[in-house]
């Protein structure tokens, strides 16, 4: 029986050459790097959100210069594109698009694309995808003595085997194996290279409806919701805010009469006079509920005036600004795992349905 050999471990070599590119270029700000085989730029610029139409010349140094420098609320984050053998590198200064499974699904639609996010001390992820296979995610600060589950056998390694448990080793490793996938070396030269194209980021890949780590779920046997996700249409707005504010209280464990009643009236979704004066009367009974719950010394409440915040929201005039309310202070830290993957693919369903 014929056995596949283990892939050697990476030179140590290989670590301390990234060890010094990252403490050079990457150690104090996000950054995300990532290679796709894909030839098409138009393709893979888009795959970013980006026109290609905008390009200008832009090394990667004046791209963090202008990014990190950019304390301007709104404004748009950026990438630097060039090629590196036969593959095509994007760098993105404080962006991480190429960490998303819709942008890694669309650059390996016939090939390969992997990507790595560097976050000093926060989250270190290494994402692969090959045509036709579910993205591979790893966790590299949870998972640093680990083979990245998923990788093709020829670029598997554990991705620390050869270096520390510091963020700085772990990234460095990082790179060594995206390097072994690609054959290519990242250099400063290539960083500093003024060939490369700046663009900026501008219309983002929607989400998925359902993230690949739900779809099998056994929530989507949900009738309601299985239902919203086939036709996440404007029509289905006011039962997507009714479904988000009753995964919320339910994780946030708010049991109260207004509430219920709350909950009630966002159910039925009636309008009409009748109704409205029924909603701003229960509006003013979950505010006071609220008022309660902000000076209650008990830690539980905190959560629960979470909760309460957000079947406010839910109980706001405007439907679509009431919606996007709840579904942005949709707070999961308690949640079940059920819960969590309502909210999520619920949330996903509203950003579609609206116009």
């Amino acid at each position: 029986m014929l056995t596949t050999p283990a892939p050697a471990p990476m030179p140590e070599d290989d670590i301390a050459y990234y060890r010094e590119l990252v403490s050079a270029w990457f150690a104090e700000d996000l950054t995300c790097l990532t290679w796709t085989n894909l030839q098409d730029f138009d393709i893979v610029m888009r795959a970013f959100g980006a026109d290609p139409g905008s390009a200008e010349s832009m090394n990667v140094e004046d791209a963090q210069i202008e990014q990190y420098g950019a304390d301007i609320p709104g404004a748009l984050p950026t990438l630097v594109a060039g090629t590196t053998g036969r593959w095509t590198l994007v760098v993105e200064p404080n962006g991480c698009e190429g960490t998303r499974p819709e942008v890694l699904r669309a650059l390996a639609a016939h090939g390969l694309a992997v990507s790595v996010l560097l976050n000093g001390p926060r989250t270190d992820l290494l994402s692969y995808s090959e045509a036709g296979a579910p993205v591979v995610v790893h966790d590299l600060g949870v998972e640093t003595r680990q083979e990245p589950a998923g990788l093709n056998a020829a670029h598997a390694v554990p991705v620390a085997s050869t270096a520390g448990d510091e963020p700085l080793d772990r990234q460095a490793a990082a790179l060594a194996l995206a390097e072994r996938i690609t054959g290519e070396r990242l250099t400063e030269e290539w960083l500093l290279d003024t060939n490369h194209v700046r663009l900026l980021v501008a219309s983002p890949l929607a989400d998925d409806i359902v993230p690949e780590r739900y779809r099998d779920h056994p929530v989507l046997q949900d009738p309601e919701i299985r239902a919203i996700v086939s036709d996440p249409s404007p029509p289905m707005i006011r039962r997507i805010r009714y479904l988000l504010v009753r995964s919320v209280v339910q994780g946030c464990e708010l049991r109260h009469p207004f509430v219920e009643e709350a909950l009630e009236i966002l159910s039925a979704g009636t309008d009409g006079s009748d109704a409205l004066g029924r909603q701003i009367g229960v509006r003013q009974r979950v505010r006071a509920l609220r008022d309660d719950l902000r000076r209650s010394p008990r830690a539980a409440d905190a959560l629960r005036l979470r909760a309460a915040e957000v079947v406010l929201h839910g109980l706001e005039d405007d439907l679509l600004e009431s919606s996007r309310k709840v579904a942005d202070h949709a707070f999961m830290g308690h949640f079940t795992d059920t819960q969590k993957a309502a909210v999520i693919i619920l949330g996903n369903c509203l950003r579609h349905a609206s116009p």
